[in-house]
């Protein structure tokens, strides 16, 4: 019995030994983040699909990493702030507005589209609902691995 177990843990020992490889696996994948900010003045108006948008010219999405690699975008919150979060895209946030004596309830559809050299943030009012004002200022992040 004591000679099995002896002969077990032997041969035990050797595969474990064949099976150690020292070598480092190599990295398969790159990361890179971009910060994306658009201020309010620079928000575009699209008249025909009724919607804001602004267009980042990003060399960065290459025919690669479009076609192989992976994304997310976020809203970021506090930029810049020790209680900074973010919320990815895309984003829904309700918003209600006074007007003259009626209170107008809507929502705020924040997205993208991306494509080889530009990423384009897309914001759409419910309802088609707009002041005279440009959105606010807004800052989002690109992350791609690839």
């Amino acid at each position: 019995m004591k000679k099995n177990v002896f002969i077990i843990a032997v041969l035990c020992a050797l595969l474990g030994l064949a099976s150690c490889d020292n070598r480092q696996p190599d990295c398969k994948y790159h990361a890179l983040t971009r910060d994306l900010t658009v201020m309010q003045v620079d928000w575009q108006w699209d008249a025909s699909n009724k919607q804001f948008f602004y267009h980042f010219d990003l060399p960065e999405v290459t025919p690669y990493i479009y076609n192989y690699g992976n994304w997310t975008i976020c809203r970021e919150y506090n930029y810049g702030k020790a209680n900074a979060y973010q919320v990815a895209l895309p984003q829904t946030v309700y918003y209600t507005e006074q007007v003259d004596s009626t209170t107008i309830y809507y929502s705020q559809l924040i997205d993208y589209a991306i494509g080889v050299g530009y990423v384009e943030i897309v914001l759409t009012n419910s309802d088609y609902f707009y002041d005279a004002n440009n959105p606010e200022t807004m800052h989002f992040r690109l992350q791609l691995i690839y």
